[in-house]
């Protein structure tokens, strides 16, 4: 009876998310392209996750196991190949059920960097089939952590280069957008808030912020 219930629950969920697709696919869709176009970026309705990005493991897309999103806004925000942006809305299934969030991808070089996460409260639940258990990031030690982060959620492949990114600057940015899932993987910086879509109002924002906390990070890479 178990495993029929499961199932039951699984279909009703997938039935969910299938629902959500089609009544938001006319009007979030028009507005996304028509922003797309005030941006001179390049939008899809669905797309699928490109090579490059898979490659980099990111917890969020390895956990939610699905290869396809929707509403993609594609392309450079100028003639800066350093400013390539990926935004659309993915969806994934986790112990507290469905969720989509809108994510932000943006180039991030950092010299010597490391993969990392960081998040006010743990959301995302991995277990010993999810990709990312490849390469599994570990948490910071109390002493690794800033004083006013030392109740955040921060993992990383090196702990000492992700101290050594926290300094102040980055702590405030970071103390003004609490909600957010951060992480930074082969030279891409990933960015959501948990179970929230971004409005289309608010996209260039969310874009600027963006840009001003990978200047912050840049900016500390410097003393690593």
């Amino acid at each position: 009876m178990t495993p029929l219930l499961s199932l039951i629950i699984i279909a009703a969920i997938i039935g969910l998310l299938l629902t959500l697709m089609l009544v938001d696919r006319g009007s979030r869709g028009a507005e996304l392209s028509s922003l797309a176009d005030q941006l001179g970026l390049a939008y899809r309705p669905y797309a699928s996750i490109s090579q490059r990005i898979r490659d980099a493991h990111f917890q969020l897309l390895d956990i939610g196991q699905f290869r396809n999103f929707r509403h993609l806004l594609e392309g450079r925000l100028d003639d800066d190949d350093s400013r390539y942006l990926n935004l659309f809305d993915y969806s994934l299934i986790t112990a507290g059920g469905a969720s989509t969030q809108t994510v932000i991808l943006l180039p991030c070089p950092i010299p010597k960097g490391c993969a990392f996460s960081i998040c006010r409260k743990r959301w995302l639940q991995e277990d010993v089939f999810s990709e990312s258990q490849h390469k599994k990031l570990e948490p910071l030690s109390e002493q690794q952590k800033p004083l006013l982060l030392r109740q955040w959620q921060l993992h990383s492949s090196y702990g000492e280069r992700l101290w050594a990114l926290l300094k102040p600057e980055v702590c405030d940015w970071l103390l003004a957008h609490p909600h957010l899932h951060i992480e930074w993987a082969d030279g891409i910086l990933l960015l959501c808030r948990p179970h929230h879509v971004l409005p289309p109002a608010q996209v260039n924002e969310a874009l600027q912020h963006a840009l001003q906390f990978i200047q912050c990070l840049q900016h500390n890479a410097k003393t690593i």
